[in-house]
């Protein structure tokens, strides 16, 4: 007796599904949003990537590459590049998400079924957690250096007990802890009541990082000592691999947006307004912070006469003759990355781990439980280094490209834009399959990340002897999984076919709404609100 009343204190109950109640396989939280609550307009989206283009992450990528080598040219060349084939997928699987009403969890199901789906929203929360340790660890630099401008003499007064092998010092190791102890009422918060905090935080650091640019420019003496410093690769790599591998770097912080864009997007009123602003404005904000961390990491090597660039700007923020100055820079990093944790990180692993434990785990609980799993990765780690922070780039990659390339294959070529919402929701419906599994999905994914794993054995444990071919893959493995992924899948759903009834027969145009909706009440239970005709046009 004690056990259940224990068990049921813990027990949640999910929000009832409005448009499929009583089915396993739906909640309120899962259902497609209604037309009516899509609210969001052209800009709303275009402003959301104001917020999420400034963080912190991309200045230490752009950094990251002009100190592995690049000339500052070269360097932003490759990561226009590597935003521009990112922003593809972001587009295409936004407009799924306003098209829909979908999330991310859901929108699986059309090609991994209703049981597989779960591993492609395990797959992207592990991901969470780990950037969510990378955004605490960066969050905890933040704090150190704001009580270092406060108290100079801080170092000496918490001395270090940790060994030099543990990439962190003592007081490093408190400041990370308190920055985990700020972030938790904001995770206890209903993500609609921080609105106000996204709206600071746009405004605040495209400001905050002009001044820093205009600051780094005045103080090196102008663009020419900036940019004139010359490509310098180590030996053993070709100028033209390193620019290449550059841009699977820019691609890296963007590539879980790749795949989860849809969760956002879904509350947009036009999925054209929502695919066209993210065309513009995403590659438009990540290319204009990125142009900050490269300027920031060359103008460090003229302004503080230093061997390497400095590719961390935390790192230049604590060379600052003024205290002041370095503690209200710090202050504005630290809010940029407690926002892009929460919208990026822990909200999305909320919803996931909800997706796959609905009865013991709602977003809030999951936040937490984020945090803590971030915790136990040792994140610091990542960030010892440029090196580790590229590499850890290049890791996640390998699995998140080939889930990239099954989801739009899925969507775009194979079932020509067609899905019928209802049997989402069905067991031993069209997207059942075997056992709720799409075994086509399976093998496309597991053979398209058979290339990259030579590589990252050899980034886990550098000891290992891997073909140089191998690594070179490794470092392209977004790319690589994408597309032999997408291939590999619609090759084995042709030859192997997938229920017909499923697919589309005829055009979309002979079939009028039908391609999207099968019949009334599917979107919110009310036969009223239907998608309107021709939204997408």
């Amino acid at each position: 007796m004690h056990r259940r009343t224990l068990a049921s204190r813990f027990t949640l109950q999910p929000r009832p599904s409005e448009c499929f109640p009583g089915n396993d396989f739906s909640n309120g939280d899962m259902d497609p949003v209604p037309v009516t609550c899509r609210t969001w307009n052209w800009y709303s989206v275009g402003g959301f990537w104001i917020s999420e283009g400034f963080q912190i992450p991309i200045l230490q990528m752009a950094g990251a590459l002009v100190a592995n080598g690049l000339s500052p040219g070269m360097a932003m060349g490759a990561i226009v590049l590597g935003t521009c084939l990112v922003m593809i997928p972001c587009a295409l699987t936004g407009y799924v998400g306003a098209k829909t009403g979908l999330n991310y969890p859901v929108m699986n199901r059309a090609c991994w079924g209703l049981q597989g789906s779960k591993f492609a929203v395990a797959v992207r929360g592990v991901v969470a957690i780990f950037w969510c340790g990378v955004q605490f660890t960066t969050g905890g630099a933040c704090v150190y250096q704001m009580l270092r401008a406060i108290w100079p003499s801080l170092d000496s007064r918490v001395p270090n007990r940790l060994p030099e092998s543990a990439n962190i010092t003592s007081v490093n190791l408190l400041c990370f802890f308190l920055f985990v102890l700020i972030s938790l009422p904001f995770f206890y918060m209903n993500v609609s009541k921080l609105r106000w905090v996204f709206l600071v935080k746009m405004v605040m650091m495209p400001l905050g990082g002009l001044a820093l640019f205009i600051w780094s420019v005045v103080v090196a003496k102008g663009f020419g000592p900036i940019f004139s410093q010359p490509t310098n690769v180590s030996s053993g790599r070709t100028v033209a691999f390193t620019f290449v591998s550059a841009i699977s770097s820019a691609i890296g912080p963007q590539a879980t947006f790749a795949l989860n864009m849809g969760d956002f997007c879904r509350y947009a009123k036009s999925p054209r307004g929502a695919f066209w602003s993210q065309v513009i404005m995403m590659p438009v904000c990540i290319t204009l912070t990125a142009f900050l961390g490269v300027t920031l990491a060359s103008a460090s090597v003229v302004i503080y006469n230093v061997d390497a660039p400095l590719w961390n700007p935390l790192d230049v923020v604590a060379r600052f003759d003024s205290r002041a100055a370095a503690f209200f820079v710090s202050l504005m990093f630290a809010f940029a990355t407690l926002c892009t944790n929460i919208a990026g990180n822990t909200v999305a692993f909320g919803n996931d781990l909800m997706a796959l434990l609905p009865t013991w785990v709602d977003v809030r609980r999951g936040q937490f439980i984020c945090a803590v799993l971030a915790i136990c990765t040792l994140p610091w780690n990542i960030l010892a280094s440029s090196a580790n922070f590229l590499n850890f780039l290049y890791a996640y990659s390998v699995f998140l490209g080939p889930m990239c390339g099954i989801m739009l294959c899925d969507y775009w070529i194979l079932r020509k834009r067609y899905l019928n919402i209802e049997q989402l929701y069905i067991r031993h419906g069209f997207y059942w399959y075997n056992k709720g599994w799409n075994p086509r999905a399976a093998a496309a994914f597991l053979v398209a990340i058979v290339p990259g794993l030579p590589g990252l054995i050899k980034a886990v444990n550098p000891g290992v002897d891997v073909p140089e071919g191998f690594q070179n893959i490794y470092t392209l493995n977004w790319l690589v999984g994408v597309v032999v992924a997408g291939v590999l899948y619609y090759g084995l759903s042709v030859f192997f076919k997938i229920p017909a009834e499923s697919l589309v027969k005829g055009s979309r145009e002979d079939k009028g709404e039908e391609w999207l909706l099968t019949g009334p009440g599917v979107i919110c239970g009310v036969e009223e609100v239907q998608v309107e005709k021709g939204r997408d046009e």
